[in-house]
């Protein structure tokens, strides 16, 4: 009877980590995101970023609107679209044409970069400044310096070089290329033909504008994230409002920092922006916030160190931005080819990464093969039955040898039903002579929930299921069942209200519900009428449970549930009958 309960309690342990996770499971959103900024000097000679805060309030724009009335270079490749602004030669602008908003056919494709005036901006700047105690006071290209271009349009094959000579005889270029997926390569350069040499540094940061709308859940990390001298930093936007504003005279102690190479940026869900510097520079990272007339300023960058350009001669200065989806086979081709130090781990693996990673690697492998993720889910499903087939074997001859005893349980709890000390010793008794252990169908149970947990997770974070169809009424493996019962499985077309989402059971966890019941009844019975009772409510309130998790998810236990009803089956089968 102790050991039944132990089951229960293990099985409440799960329902109720299920329950939590129901609680807090959001909606997947997708974030869109300027201005002015002073170069000031530190104690000493560090180059840092900060920002003044001078911008007016301007009326809001779409994209649209502004990228018409300003002269801009097209850029173009198979993985993006989108501008980058002669104005200040400020790469604002991308659109992810592999990623759309929805799966409906007429929705927008994401929008990662915005421009200055829009809802959110979301963009890189980068030039040149001076430290301020510098008398050579050399005119620089600021934000409203309009550069020219060698071509209207950046490609794969067709690099580009932004120009701007001031009155000084001093040339600035940029030189900008990109490749087919996410990855800007940028090289300033200048060439001094004035008659002194002159002191500067170049400073490079991303900025967005006004706090994006997050997910919120303690799973995902969405905000700062970067990794200078080969550690991962991870903060959300409240605490770099808490700690890195630029008002404050204490700053956080990772707001300024120096590094050898790494990279630095914003993340979303999905989505990346990043700067990479080159990996044997030494940098000086600055993370700030400020307030700017009611609009929330988050900026991630770094300057490089004094540099001296003598009189009739050049520099060139180079780095690297990444801008696009988090795909994992993209971000290790840049980590071993760019050498780009652990870009994987923009990727939120989690705490437990040593089975996220193994899982997500095993299912596109399985992908890589069947060219589906769902059929990929049930490949990874079938190799964890093989993986954990001896314990659930073990397990399942144990129960049905329980399920033998039932009969001669029940005698003796009808024998001793007064006398509950000898009745328990009568049942050790029988389950050493019989070789059962009322305990083993708790391990099989007990090694899924991590397995389950670390599933989730994957499947959470990882973009590769993001719109991923299965067969049927299933297109996108990372979201729910979509076919309700309310809807009565597709037929009719209705958008059911959220307070009715919880009874809009779709056909996935009805079949996982299903098979948990059918599993249930090749388990011995609890004697106890009441445990009886529970155990028969928990497929029903697994089905409700699960009914709001990813349909890849669902997938996964209810195949798992089928495989081990044909072992236990066969189990059964060959002991009950001996």
């Amino acid at each position: 009877m102790g050991d039944q309960k132990n089951l229960i309690l293990a099985i409440v342990i799960s329902v109720a980590i299920i329950i939590v996770f129901q609680i807090f499971f959001p909606q997947q959103t997708i974030i869109v995101p300027d201005e002015n900024i002073d170069i000031s000097e530190s104690p000493t000679t560090i180059t840092s970023i900060d920002q003044v805060q001078t911008s007016a309030i301007e009326k809001i724009k779409t994209r649209e609107e502004i990228i018409s009335d300003e002269k801009r270079i097209k850029i173009s490749s198979q993985s993006l679209e989108g501008s980058i602004n002669l104005k200040g030669a400020i790469i604002d602008d991308l659109i992810l044409k592999k990623y759309k908003v929805s799966l409906d056919e007429n929705s927008n494709n994401i929008q990662l970069l915005s421009p200055s005036g829009t809802k959110n901006p979301y963009y890189l700047e980068m030039g040149w400044k001076e430290l301020t105690n510098n008398v050579n006071n050399i005119e620089l290209p600021n934000n409203e310096t309009i550069w020219s271009s060698s071509s209207n349009i950046l490609s794969p094959s067709n690099p580009i070089t932004l120009s701007w000579k001031n009155n000084q005889q001093i040339t600035f270029n940029t030189h900008i290329s990109i490749d087919e997926d996410y990855l800007f390569v940028i090289e300033q350069e200048i060439i001094n033909n004035s008659n002194k040499n002159i002191n500067l540094f170049p400073y490079r940061f991303i900025k967005r504008v006004n706090k994006p709308e997050t997910i919120g859940f303690f799973i995902l990390h969405e905000g700062l994230i970067s990794m200078t001298n080969e550690e991962l930093l991870e903060k959300d936007y409240d605490d770099m409002i808490d700690d890195c504003a630029s008002q404050n005279k204490i700053k956080g102690e990772y707001c300024d920092k120096k590094s050898k190479g790494g990279w630095l940026g914003f993340t979303d869900k999905y989505w990346l922006t990043a700067l990479i510097p080159e990996p044997n520079e030494d940098i000086n990272i600055n993370y700030r916030y400020s307030k700017n007339n009611d609009f929330d300023d988050f900026r991630a960058g770094y300057a490089s160190n004094l540099i001296t350009i003598n009189s009739n001669s050049s520099i060139k200065y180079s780095g690297k931005l990444f801008a696009g989806a988090k795909v994992v086979s993209i971000l290790k081709d840049y980590e071993t080819n760019q050498n780009i130090t652990r870009f994987t781990d923009v990727v939120d693996w989690g705490w437990f990464s040593f089975l996220t990673k193994p899982i997500f690697y095993a299912i596109n492998w399985f992908y890589s093969k069947v060219g589906n993720f769902g059929l990929a889910i049930i490949g990874f499903t079938i190799l964890m039955r093989l993986v954990l087939f001896p314990l659930a074997q073990a397990s399942f001859k144990s129960m049905a040898k329980m399920k033998k005893l039932q009969p001669e349980m029940q005698r003796l709890k009808e024998a001793y039903g007064d006398d509950r000390q000898k009745m328990q010793q009568e049942l050790m008794a029988l389950y050493k002579k019989e070789g059962a252990n009322p305990v083993a169908g708790c391990l099989p149970i007990l090694l899924q929930i991590p397995i389950f947990f670390a599933l989730y997770k994957t499947l959470f974070v990882t973009i590769e299921m993001y719109h991923a169809p299965f067969y049927g009424w299933i297109h996108d493996l990372s979201a729910p069942d979509p076919a309700g019962i309310l809807i009565l499985f597709g037929l009719i077309d209705w958008n059911v209200p959220s307070y009715l989402s919880i009874i809009n059971i779709g056909v996935l966890p009805i079949i996982m519900g299903l098979s948990m019941y059918l599993q249930q009844k090749l388990n011995p019975a609890p004697t106890d009428p009441m445990q009886a009772r529970i155990f028969t409510f928990l497929p029903i309130v697994f089905t409700f449970i699960l009914a709001g998790f990813a349909a890849g998810l669902v997938l996964y236990w209810s195949v798992n549930n089928i495989l081990s009803i044909l072992q236990q089956w066969i189990i059964q089968r060959k002991i009950i009958k001996s």
